[in-house]
């Protein structure tokens, strides 16, 4: 039984929006955890076992462990987007940004005849990963691994991120793209559909995480601004603006 695994994820990660599955966020918190544990930040490639991934990834009791982990590899290959962030190679900071976490990634027999895995992490975020700059302490075990949905991992980094504020508040336009829902979700496209998923969430969080004051404000002004207005540490006296992705990106435009 694994104890005390936890990661520090920067807050660049925790509040960029993604459109990675349950599973593939699972694996992207697994190979996070082996590289800060091992200190692999200068290694291009490194082995994973599948007895790691499999405990790491609550696979240990499917027969199509194999299959499911090769899905995660191929999602994590795929562009996840980052706002207002400091590339720390470059040295400057992009409103917007896309990349992948993972750039390779492979299977092979070892000489005890059991698979291990092969990747190659994205440079970039491979120096997000170090101990510097603003981080977001997670653990894996007690509470990440216990959510039923990509959408209340997604939302519990989020408000994580956030835990020293009284609330936040969020953009439906900025709380579709954080949770990885587009234009054609008939379901969850609309405001007041949105707000039933986001309580859902809300009640997983603080069912099984160490959030437990979390809760959504709902009032006519907010529902006619389109605004998601939720509630973190009410003691606190630090409060944020309202959270908007679509304009951080008119900001740019405005400048050319």
């Amino acid at each position: 039984m694994m104890n005390d695994v936890t990661i520090h994820k920067r807050n660049e990660l925790t509040r960029g929006s993604d459109d990675y599955s349950l599973n593939a966020k699972r694996c992207l918190n697994a190979i996070y955890y082996i590289v800060q544990k091992n200190n692999l930040y200068k290694k291009d490639y490194f082995l994973l076992s599948f007895a790691t991934l499999k405990k790491m990834m609550n696979l240990e009791k499917n027969e199509d462990y194999i299959e499911r982990i090769k899905s995660a590899f191929l999602e994590l290959e795929q562009p996840m987007q980052l706002n207002n962030f400091y590339h720390p190679i470059l040295k400057e900071t992009f409103n917007w940004y896309s990349m992948s976490f993972l750039d390779e990634a492979g299977f092979r027999k070892e000489n005890n005849n059991q698979t291990s895995a092969v990747v190659r992490v994205n440079p970039v975020i491979k120096h997000l990963m170090q101990l510097d700059g603003n981080f977001t302490k997670l653990d894996l075990i007690y509470h990440m691994n216990k959510f039923r949905t990509k959408y209340a991992m997604k939302l519990y980094e989020f408000l994580k991120s956030f835990e020293d504020y009284q609330y936040i508040q969020l953009s439906q336009q900025h709380t579709m793209k954080l949770l990885g829902i587009n234009e054609d979700d008939i379901t969850n496209k609309h405001y007041s559909k949105l707000k039933v998923l986001i309580d859902r969430q809300l009640k997983e969080i603080i069912k099984k995480t160490d959030l437990k004051e979390i809760k959504r404000e709902d009032s006519k002004e907010l529902s006619k601004s389109k605004i998601y207005k939720i509630y973190i540490d009410p003691k606190s006296k630090k409060v944020p603006k309202v959270i908007d992705i679509e304009q951080s990106i008119n900001d740019i435009i405005k400048r050319f």
